[in-house]
């Protein structure tokens, strides 16, 4: 079962560590200066070649993986606007995986020198493969998934006060699974429609130092009812938060956000569910060869594992960069979290560590090489270690 939080406007890069996937995939709307001529920034595209090694439970697993990237900029004098797309194509040894294909554009628009209005488009389109943890262990075609996000935001500043209004829109289709029996297994439960807004309110106490409450409401709505319990898992989630947020320049900026959440299922048959919402985010850059990166995350949805029940989701993640010269730049990452089945009081839970490379042999050839250990803890399954190594050439314009 794919789970939803509160969702507020975020406007973020995406990106998929561990050398297996190199792509920041932004998206949204065109904005252009009406008083202004528009800049059309250079076409920029890459291509990567990447061979990973991957050692778990069942053994060692070698593919080779394909990533084409590509994106253009649109810049005016009040605002900027980026397209991007790209895809994932892993062929093991037997067959080609078109993994992942990747559309989205992304737009900031300062429509006076008080009020700024942003938005996102991301359209996803995914084939999981037939080991993945969440398949039947005798899948042999996994499904293929579509997500389509549409976010958009406004902002205007009040003097010392800040207000943020934000709205988003979300398509999620699942396809069903192939088994090896030819047999196939309907998803259809999993596909949803997902409608949010949301209220930010800010107070600048000091120049650095700000402090803010945070509402949002979510609705969902699922395009079949669950197999197991033969109801529809619809309803609404209402996330209340009070946080502070310091700044200073770009070598530091944090934020740190406390508060409530309720899912009210609109079957009266299931059980509604409050929880505490934790948000953080941390970036520092004391330099221009330094960046520390790090956020924590609180997520509420129907169970993953229970039918019926409601899933708490605690991530943690981090990571650093350091760029030693102009040719060599050192990478780390971690992260962490934690999953609590409500009803069940039933815990799963994981981590990962990673470091890599990435090494510039000119201006357009870069080499990597990456680790990554992922641990999964999930009852009553036994725990799982997984192992992976990446080397791979990166081309790019």
């Amino acid at each position: 079962m794919r789970r939803v939080s509160p969702i507020g406007f975020r406007l973020r890069a995406v990106l998929l560590a561990g050398g297996t996937m190199a792509f920041a995939g932004v998206s949204g709307v065109l904005a252009q200066d009406a008083a202004s001529d528009t800049d059309v920034q250079p076409f920029d595209w890459s291509v990567a070649l990447r061979g990973q090694y991957k050692l778990d439970s069942g053994g060692g697993h070698l593919e080779t993986i394909l990533a084409p990237d590509a994106s253009i900029t649109f810049g005016a004098a009040r605002g900027q606007t980026t397209l991007s797309t790209g895809a994932t194509i892993a062929y093991d040894g037997a067959l080609v995986h078109p993994d992942q294909l990747r559309l989205g554009a992304a737009s900031r628009y300062d429509l006076d020198p008080v009020t700024t209005a942003e938005g996102t488009l991301d359209l996803t389109l995914e084939r999981l493969r037939p080991d993945d943890p969440n398949l039947p262990a005798n899948t042999a075609i996994g499904p293929l998934e579509f997500t389509g996000t549409a976010d958009g935001s406004v902002t205007r500043k009040f003097g010392q006060f800040d207000v943020t209004g934000r709205l988003t829109g979300e398509r999620f289709m699942a396809g069903p699974t192939t088994l090896n029996d030819a047999s196939t297994i309907d998803n259809s439960h999993q596909s949803y429609w997902l409608g949010a807004a949301g209220l930010r309110v800010g107070y600048e106490v000091t120049p650095l130092v700000s402090v803010f409450v945070d509402g949002s409401e979510t609705y969902q709505k699922f395009d079949a009812p669950s197999p197991t319990l033969l109801t529809f898992l619809d309803g609404r989630t209402t996330e209340l938060r009070a946080g502070i947020s310091y700044t200073q320049d770009s070598i530091v900026s944090a934020e740190a956000s406390i508060g409530r959440a309720w899912l009210d299922y609109f079957d009266p048959g299931l059980t509604d569910a409050p929880t505490w919402v934790y948000e953080a985010s941390l970036a520092v850059s004391p330099n221009a060869t330094v960046n520390l990166t790090g956020t924590l995350e609180t997520s509420l949805g129907p169970s993953a594992t229970v039918a019926g029940d409601t899933d708490v989701d605690y991530t943690l993640t981090g990571a650093a960069r350091y760029q030693v010269n102009p040719w060599l730049t050192l990478r780390s990452s971690a992260s962490w979290d934690r999953t609590i089945t409500l009803g069940t009081a039933g815990i799963s839970s994981g981590y990962s560590f990673g470091a890599g490379l990435d090494w510039a042999s000119s201006r357009h050839a870069v080499w990597s090489a990456d680790y990554l250990f992922a641990h999964d803890d999930a009852p009553p399954a036994p725990a799982t270690d997984t192992h992976t190594v990446t080397v791979g050439l990166t081309i790019k314009r």
